[in-house]
């Protein structure tokens, strides 16, 4: 960490202790800083809902989910329909019992299980994603009994989180994402006359101290990464939706400013995030969507080269997908929703691309959601009622490129959007976002592959930050990755729970599409520190005509060496050995074979903990049993293995 942001961490540690203890003047403040626009419920146009013609299926859904909060029931990550009491404990983690503390903030360690239990379940839930859901099911049916729940939860929160205290005033991105779930309940609810006088009357302060606070202590230096971006997403929504005080059109300009340069410094040229992490890729371009729409709608357009780099964001995700949206989970992935409840990466994917990739006419791109209805009610909601054609987003009537070298991924694929789809994601890029790399994984030259638009061999996701420290070291570790691990070392080296001391240094040394095949080869370093350096080369084919894969690694080195190849299933995937390095994996009506070289001993796991093996993580918080292959040799000097995939 360098001197300037040493001292910028010192600065901010002594305001916040300045700002807590004069934090009962916040409600002066907001009451003498109030605008004369402090009249109107929100600034934001009302939401035409009635013209949206929602699917069935989505209204279904959220209906029901709106239905569940009736029942003060928490679907929060591994928490299924969970009771949560007459009254809402809003410091609880309601998966371990575990009340965090209602002191001053600055002096809560949240990253302490023993004290907060697992904060990630508290934040979730403070979140307050499930208001819009009741918000929706209110303007739907006009039923009271859901604006009550709604009012009911924002008034104990209220009560319960005075400002500055808790865990709930620990992070300024969980206060930009509630902004942002207030904003659009009062969006949605803005024609109804008890809304109107709930956010003029009750919710002023509130709106207020979120705003300030995200100004007072945003995020910075290292830590400016995906934080950043949903904390000036928060801000400006709020500013545009509440313009209700003096500071509402700095905040509104700040945000905008930092939004633009955020969108520079963390999205490269070629769309990728530079965290290189696909599930906050998803959830940093929401929050771009979320705010330039909002911004476009009340004319405070963004500028063209922004909503650009959206579509190159938007073009990257199309390429490393599969026909229904499925993507590989490269580095950490929190399932963190910017709009709504959970929602799963194959759906939310195909949302994002439905409104930032928009087929021009003529002969559309090579491939095509096959289910874009399914996602019309969160395209509604990231574009403020709007449709794509309201904003500056360019049609599309070319496929996206397959190689990204700048983010290291390449996409090889084979009868792309037919029904024998072969989609082969290779990793051979830097390892995340400098210097904390912090949501880097030990990844280098993994891959993921789907066939017939079914994820067969898959990044393992990751499950957990705060769990016990053995499962945050495997799941992004090399062992749960579709790579080589040497002498039971992680290719690089951690030094918490989100950092990395040392990292591998990968990159490519070439790549090539041909029509009958396309082949990328690359190279880490990451085993170089080693006594007796390892220098793990990686190419992959593949067959155009066929869909055959074929992988040569080779591991140059001149002592002995202890070597492991991993093979991660998808959960739903039924693996049997055949001959002793011959598998068939069968999910569905869809098959592949994989043979592994002859030296190889090869090993299933399936829901071990013992080793730690045979598993995956879909979803933040919940683990499942799946296979996982792991072949081993025992090396001398440089070797070479040879892998073979077909499809069946």
């Amino acid at each position: 960490m360098e001197h300037k942001e040493v001292a910028s961490r010192l600065f901010d540690v002594g305001r916040h202790g300045a700002v807590y203890a004069t934090r009962w003047r916040l409600p002066q403040r907001a009451r003498r800083r109030a605008s004369p626009e402090h009249g109107q419920s929100i600034a934001m146009p009302h939401a035409d809902w009635r013209a949206w013609h929602i699917c069935p299926e989505s209204q279904l859904n959220c209906m029901a989910q709106a239905d569940s909060w009736l029942q003060h029931r928490i679907r929060v990550f591994g928490l299924n329909a969970v009771p949560l009491g007459p009254v809402i404990d809003w410091h609880r983690d309601y998966s371990s019992g575990i009340r965090g503390p209602q002191k001053y903030s600055g002096m809560i360690d949240h990253r302490d299980a023993a004290v907060v239990g697992d904060v990630k379940c508290i934040w979730e839930l403070n979140r307050l994603h499930h208001l819009v859901s009741l918000a929706l099911a209110y303007v739907w049916t006009e039923k009271t009994a859901y604006w009550d729940t709604i009012e009911q939860h924002s008034r104990s929160w209220v009560e319960q989180n005075p400002f500055m205290v808790g865990l709930n005033w620990k992070s300024p991105l969980e206060a930009g994402i509630r902004l942002i779930s207030w904003a659009l309940v009062a969006w949605l609810t803005a024609e109804d006359v008890k809304s109107q006088a709930f956010f003029r009357r009750s919710m002023r302060d509130t709106i207020y101290a979120h705003q300030y606070f995200i100004r007072t202590f945003y995020a910075k230096h290292s830590s400016a990464n995906n934080h950043l971006v949903g904390e000036m997403a928060g801000l400006y929504i709020g500013a545009v939706c509440w313009p209700w005080f003096r500071e509402s059109s700095g905040w509104r300009a700040f945000a905008r400013e930092r939004l633009i340069q955020a969108m520079t410094e963390q999205v490269g040229e070629d769309g990728i995030g530079r965290e290189l992490a696909t599930e906050y890729q998803l959830f940093i371009l929401e929050f771009f969507l979320l705010s330039g729409a909002s911004g476009h709608v009340m004319g405070d357009t963004f500028p063209v080269s922004y909503w650009q780099c959206m579509q190159k964001m938007a073009a990257f995700l199309e390429a490393v997908s599969d026909r229904e949206g499925n993507l590989p989970l490269f580095g950490d992935g929190d399932s963190g929703q910017v709009i709504s409840e959970y929602v799963p990466v194959p759906r939310r994917t195909q949302s994002l691309l439905t409104i930032l990739r928009p087929a021009a006419e003529g002969p559309p791109p090579a491939k095509r959601l096959s289910k874009p209805s399914l996602s019309d009610l969160r395209t509604r909601l990231l574009l403020w009622g709007k449709t794509s054609q309201a904003f500056p987003i360019q049609p599309v009537s070319q496929p996206p490129a397959w190689a990204y070298p700048q983010g290291g991924y390449y996409a090889l694929e084979a009868n792309r959007g037919g029904d024998r789809e072969m989609i082969v994601v290779m990793d051979a890029g830097e390892f995340g976002l400098p210097p904390l790399y912090a949501h880097g994984h030990a990844d280098a030259l993994s891959f993921w592959l789907s066939y017939r638009g079914q994820a067969f061999l898959v990044d393992p996701g990751t499950f957990s930050y705060y769990a016990d420290e053995a499962w945050r070291s495997y799941f992004r570790g090399s062992a749960a990755h579709n790579t080589i691990r040497v002498d039971g070392e992680d290719q690089s080296i951690a030094g918490g729970r989100f950092l990395w001391r040392q990292v591998a240094n990968c990159q490519v040394q070439r790549h090539e599409s041909q029509p009958a095949y396309v082949e990328v080869e690359g190279i880490h370093t990451g085993y170089c520190r080693f006594a007796d350096p390892v220098v793990h080369r990686r190419a992959v084919r593949m067959s155009r005509p066929t869909s055959h894969v074929r992988i040569m690694d080779e591991l140059a080195c001149r002592d002995a060496h202890e070597v492991e190849l991993f093979f991660h299933f998808h959960d739903q995937c039924e693996v049997r050995q055949i001959d002793v390095t011959h598998f068939e994996a069968i999910r569905g009506e869809a098959r592949i074979a994989i043979r592994l070289a002859s030296s190889l001993t090869c090993q299933l796991y399936r829901g071990s903990e013992a080793p730690i093996a045979g598993w995956t993580s879909d979803r933040f918080g919940v683990k499942t049993p799946a296979f996982t292959l792991r072949a081993h040799a025992h090396i001398i000097g440089t070797t070479e293995f040879v892998t073979a995939i077909a499809a069946l």
